[in-house]
């Protein structure tokens, strides 16, 4: 950690550092446990290589919403201000912000007991109904990145189908050419059916924390915005509940159990949030270098990709076996 943000932290927010631990995880951004007197917590310094100012500034607004949420019991890290800001400029290449530290374990698919799949849906719908409380934004403009429309997906598979060659991985080919027959028979209407508002937009098993049986926080609301707020169910279900190519019907049902208990939610609901998460991902994960020798998170979504790509037809009666 830099010099100048430890003296920072004492001086802008009362934190003596005692004890600084580097926290994995996280593209180029660089994060520390620290232990002070008042507590431990977390600091996340942001990559300006990764991201330009605007972008810092647009992650500024997600973590102003993710105040809101904290105080209307969604169960995530509070955040430090440091005047009403919680990203903190020291100069043009450091930015940094300050959380408590929230303790927990992460689970995938093949290790979540059942009550932690009922109460990770519970989260899920009191998170939902409290980003619905916030004012909706004056431009109400969906991501441009990943396939949230027909016409971004025509064009990221036209894309792909006019780059796509021989050296290709063969896996990869093949892949690219099983998405056709689901894009022809998709349109427009099929988008419009789905709610929109601030979703979480990145709920997946590295940014939730689990106790015995319950969900102990929801992390990293950096990518909360305006979207389809089913994408949030998708994701979670793909992850948590697909297990190798079998989706387990009871996690799914423990999901839909949480959620109902604070937002209507049918398991025909979820078959069309998992089909939505295809449309948005697929350009995401759906690419050449994740058919080679690549890390075991991009893999995962890859075969997930793969599997509602060969199940797209059949999803309904799969979740209702």
């Amino acid at each position: 950690m830099k010099h100048s943000i430890i003296a920072d932290l004492e001086n802008n927010y009362g934190l003596i550092c005692n004890q600084i631990t580097p926290v994995t995880g996280g593209l180029l951004n660089l994060k520390w446990k620290v232990s002070t007197e008042k507590g431990e917590f977390l600091v996340k310094q942001y990559s300006t290589m990764r991201f330009r100012r605007e972008q810092i500034e647009r992650i500024e607004s997600a973590l102003q919403r993710q105040i809101i949420l904290e105080k209307n019991g969604v169960p995530c890290p509070f955040l430090w201000q440091y005047e009403d800001r919680v990203i903190h400029w020291l100069d043009d290449k450091t930015a940094y912000m300050v959380m408590d530290f929230r303790s927990g374990r992460t689970e995938k698919a093949n290790t979540i007991a059942i009550a932690q799949m009922r109460s990770l849906g519970s989260v899920c719908a009191i998170m939902h109904k409290a980003f619905s409380q916030l004012p909706e934004p004056s431009i109400k403009s969906l991501p441009v990145f990943g396939g949230y429309t027909m016409d971004l997906l025509w064009e990221n598979f036209n894309s792909r189908m006019t780059k796509c060659s021989l050296d290709d991985h063969v896996e990869y080919r093949k892949a690219v050419l099983a998405l056709e027959p689901i894009l022809k028979q998709l349109n427009t209407e099929f988008f419009d059916k789905f709610p929109k508002g601030f979703a979480h937009e990145d709920f997946q098993p590295g940014n939730i924390l689990f106790d015995v049986d319950c969900v102990a926080a929801v992390v990293d609301f950096d990518r909360n915005c305006y979207s389809y707020i089913w994408h949030d169910i998708g994701r979670a279900i793909l992850s948590f509940a697909l297990e190798g190519n079998v989706m387990n019907v009871e996690k799914v049902c423990a999901f839909l159990e949480g959620y109902s208990q604070h937002s209507d939610l049918t398991l025909s609901n979820i078959a069309d949030a998992l089909r939505l998460s295809w449309c948005i991902e697929t350009p995401w994960w759906i690419q050449p270098e994740f058919f080679r020798e690549c890390d075991e998170i991009p893999k995962r979504f890859k075969d997930e990709m793969l599997w509602l790509t060969e199940h797209w037809f059949e999803i309904d009666s799969l979740l209702c076996s």
